[in-house]
């Protein structure tokens, strides 16, 4: 699965940090927050290397995406793999697969992708 994103900030959207980890070795793990905080400390975290901003994404606003966006959930698996993991899904179903079925954690809706 997929959603539509920009590769700058010209869509309105807020630029959104990737991360990568090797520190769950032989696992790695990639991360993506547009969360301002939540950035700056990952990116004061030995474990884990900023590689860029990735795009630029509408974010939600107390959890409700802008008109003509869908939201992208963003789930957590709880470390169940020894390794800490996330996934994006614009489905709810697939949400509520996860989180009800699966054990993952949900972490609400993150981002607005452009419809």
């Amino acid at each position: 699965m997929s959603f539509p994103v920009d590769t700058d900030a010209s869509g309105g959207g807020l630029p959104v940090c990737r991360f990568f980890t090797v520190a769950f070795a032989p696992k790695s793990s990639h991360f993506y927050t547009a969360d301002t905080p939540e950035c700056a400390g990952l990116k004061l975290n030995p474990n884990w290397q900023y590689e860029k901003l990735a795009f630029s994404i509408p974010l939600p606003k107390a959890g409700i995406c802008p008109t003509d966006t869908v939201p992208v959930y963003r789930l957590y698996n709880n470390g169940m793999t020894g390794a800490p993991n996330h996934r994006f899904t614009t489905s709810l179903a697939i949400h509520d697969d996860f989180v009800q079925n699966r054990g993952w954690v949900s972490e609400g809706v993150r981002f607005c992708a452009p419809i």
